[in-house]
């Protein structure tokens, strides 16, 4: 004798913006709501499993401190659900094993996000999607308004893009800054502001820029053969600016911080 077994396929579509972890929790929330709608008139104990491969689920529901909109409603629901005397139990299985529940429910998670004519059933976009989304607007904006600005022409050699500068981890130094934006320490800027007859590097090759101080001063020919030397392990010399500060930035920081200006 056979026992045939009733299942039902419920579909969902979340707005895009939603994260898997959401996907996961709504589906739990589901699950419960097809439970409560079984109804248990006599209030007899009744036992139901649900299984999911989502770990950070099962964790966010027994996490006190996480008070994400689906995370309360799942304890809602099974508030509502104990005291109509079921039992709920969870328990999680790995992804992509071959088991056929959860394959079959990934089956149906895919068909429900690439149905472009289906309705979004759920909106709420995680504040870490809206906070990142805004990060990257304000970013867009600020390297317009770095591109558009007349200031700063040699930094910009050296970070055309702002993100290259919001990525690296720097100590400053003085040095540094005065390599960098060419203010402070060159002997150009310097004599810009009346501070120095000469702007000539006593090297007399040329004005102490900070173009003349990486790629040609003779009075830094050792720490400069150490920088090539470096470089050279991942590329070919004379380098860019900005391929000094996104690749080889520890040994650009060596070689500017090893310049002694009270000398040159």
């Amino acid at each position: 004798m056979c026992k045939s077994t009733k299942v039902t396929k419920l579909k969902y579509k979340l707005d895009n913006r939603c994260s898997n972890n959401q996907a996961e929790q709504l589906a739990i929330a589901k699950a419960l709501e097809a439970l409560e709608s079984t109804g248990n008139e006599e209030n007899s104990p009744r036992t139901a499993a649900i299984i999911t491969d989502s770990r950070i689920s099962l964790d966010s529901i027994k996490n006190v401190n996480n008070h994400s909109y689906l995370t309360e409603k799942i304890r809602k629901m099974l508030f509502k659900l104990e005291s109509s005397n079921w039992t709920v139990m969870f328990a999680w299985v790995k992804a992509h094993a071959r088991i056929l529940g959860n394959e079959l429910a990934d089956q149906l998670a895919k068909t429900a996000a690439q149905d472009k004519d289906k309705t979004t059933y759920y909106s709420r976009i995680p504040l870490s999607t809206l906070f990142r989304e805004l990060e990257e607007k304000s970013k867009l904006k600020w390297q317009q308004k770095w591109e558009e600005s007349p200031k700063a022409a040699l930094t910009k050699q050296f970070y055309p893009r702002i993100t290259d500068r919001l990525k690296s981890k720097i100590d400053i130094t003085s040095n540094f800054t005065a390599m960098v934006s060419g203010h402070g320490k060159t002997r150009t800027y310097l004599h810009r502001f009346k501070l120095l007859k000469s702007a000539t590097c006593p090297c007399n090759k040329g004005d102490q820029t900070t173009d003349h101080l990486i790629y040609h001063c003779n009075l830094l020919h050792q720490q400069r053969e150490k920088l090539v030397k470096e470089t050279l392990k991942h590329g070919i010399c004379p380098i860019s600016k900005h391929d000094l500060i996104t690749k080889h930035l520890k040994a650009f920081m060596k070689f500017t911080n090893s310049i002694d200006f009270d000398k040159l």
